[in-house]
């Protein structure tokens, strides 16, 4: 797992959320932002979620939570 696009993935992540007034990416989006593919960020998503950084709720688009406020 290469640290640095797990960072770059959550970065995105948290940056559509803060300006997109708290709604989250899809998978496509992040896939797009971050040029990975749709499997890659599943991976990285169940990563992210293991090491309790976000949440998301099975079934339901735009449901990925940031959990820590990492300011940066």
């Amino acid at each position: 797992m290469d640290q640095q696009m797990l960072e770059d993935v959550y970065t995105f992540i948290r940056d559509y959320t803060h300006t997109n007034h708290g709604l989250a990416p899809t998978l496509r989006e992040i896939a797009t932002g971050c040029y990975i593919s749709h499997p890659t960020v599943l991976r990285y998503l169940d990563v992210l979620e293991i090491q309790g950084r976000i949440a998301r709720q099975p079934g339901r688009a735009r449901s990925i939570r940031l959990l820590n406020s990492e300011k940066s």
